[in-house]
C-alpha cells in the first residue's frame, strides 16, 4: 500500500509530460521566434542530447547576423524614461537568423549558455572567424 501514493505521482508526472506546451506569447512589437522556442523545449522535454537538438537548429539554416553573432550578447544601453525593458522582445533584423536561438537564451525560455554555445558551434563552427560568423568581434 505504501507504493500506491509513488504510483499516483509516477502516473500524474507522465499525465503532465504529455500535455501540449502552454500558449507561448511574445510582448507586442516582437518578431516572432516561436518556432525555435518551441524546438527548443521540446527537445528538453522528450530529453533529446544537444547532439540530437543541435541537429534540429542546425537544419533550420539560420544565418549570423550582418554584424556577426558577436552581436547577440552585446549589453543594450538602458531604455529612456518610461519605457520597460523586455527581455523577450526579438527585434525584426534577428528572423531568419541565429538571433532566434539566442532569444530563447536571452528571453529566458530554458536554453542556458552552455547549450547555446554549442548549438552555435554546430550551425556556424565551420564558418571563418567563428564565433563571430565571419565578422571581426566587436568592441565592448
Amino acid at each position: 500500500m505504501r507504493s500506491l501514493p509513488f504510483a499516483v505521482l509516477v502516473v500524474a508526472a507522465q499525465a503532465l509530460a504529455d500535455l501540449p506546451p502552454p500558449e507561448l506569447v511574445l510582448p507586442s512589437g516582437s518578431a516572432d521566434y516561436k518556432r525555435t522556442i518551441r524546438l527548443v523545449q521540446d527537445a528538453k522535454r522528450k530529453k533529446r542530447t544537444t547532439a540530437q537538438l543541435a541537429k534540429d537548429v542546425a537544419a533550420l539554416k539560420l544565418k549570423p547576423h550582418a554584424l556577426g553573432c558577436e552581436y547577440y550578447f552585446l549589453t543594450p544601453p538602458p531604455p529612456p524614461p518610461g519605457i520597460t525593458f523586455e527581455p523577450k522582445l526579438m527585434p525584426s533584423d534577428w528572423v531568419g537568423t541565429f538571433g532566434e536561438v539566442a532569444m530563447v537564451h536571452l528571453g529566458g525560455w530554458g536554453l542556458e549558455r552552455d547549450e547555446y554555445d554549442a548549438l552555435h558551434k554546430a550551425a556556424h563552427g565551420k564558418l571563418p572567424g567563428f564565433p563571430n560568423c565571419g565578422q571581426a568581434p566587436m568592441k565592448k
